[in-house]
């Protein structure tokens, strides 16, 4: 059912142990208008706000500009742990869904970031284990100086992230497996579609 992605994320955040709602509050306040400045917004209609395409615990951004929409997931973990990952995608107007009987299209005013034609993990560049994550998923002795540092490394990414976005996803990037495809991204495993299903159609 429709409803207000927005007011979602604020009723999940209020649920949060105090550590995880400090790096929520760190991504709002440092992240998100990073964003901002360069046209992108959180629509509170995001995925029409659908429980089945975006769950709770997401910030959403995009720019609703152009032949395919920038769009960008910060995903915090669903057990509420202060970490999160960042996905993002270029979506085109027509996306595909997949449903029990097979992929099914749909428009993208419907869709979040990984129903476009592929969908890209930000990566610290390290080619280690949680490469994508940023935050803590165990124990910090110093939690909230942990927190500081790991939102500096992922404003660090930012600039590099919207580059690419204003550019647009470099068509080669479709064409690899999935892994890493450049030093701060990975294709991910569990995109929709690849190189030869945009060539080839659904």
């Amino acid at each position: 059912m429709a409803g207000d992605q927005l007011k979602r994320f604020d009723r999940w955040r209020r649920r949060l142990p105090a550590n995880t709602v400090y790096l929520a509050d760190l991504v709002i306040d440092e992240i998100v208008p990073i964003f901002r400045e360069r046209g992108f917004d959180r629509f509170p209609d995001y995925a029409v706000a659908s429980a089945f395409a975006i769950g709770p615990n997401c910030i959403s951004l995009q720019r609703r500009s152009g032949p395919e929409w920038p769009t960008v997931e910060i995903v915090f973990d669903k057990r509420s742990r202060p970490v999160l990952g960042v996905h993002f995608a270029m979506l085109p107007e027509v996306c595909c869904r997949q449903t029990e009987n097979g992929p099914k299209e749909i428009p993208r005013l419907q869709a979040n970031v990984v129903e476009g034609s592929a969908f890209f993990i930000l990566c610290k560049g390290r080619r280690g284990n949680f490469d994508g994550n940023f935050g803590y998923s165990w124990l910090a002795l110093r939690p909230k100086h942990k927190l500081d540092g790991e939102i500096a490394t992922l404003r660090s990414l930012i600039p590099w992230l919207l580059e690419i976005l204003e550019k647009g996803i470099p068509e080669s990037w479709y064409e690899k497996p999935a892994g890493y495809v450049e030093q701060y991204a990975f294709l991910s495993p569990a995109s929709n579609i690849l190189s030869k299903s945009l060539k080839g159609g659904w």
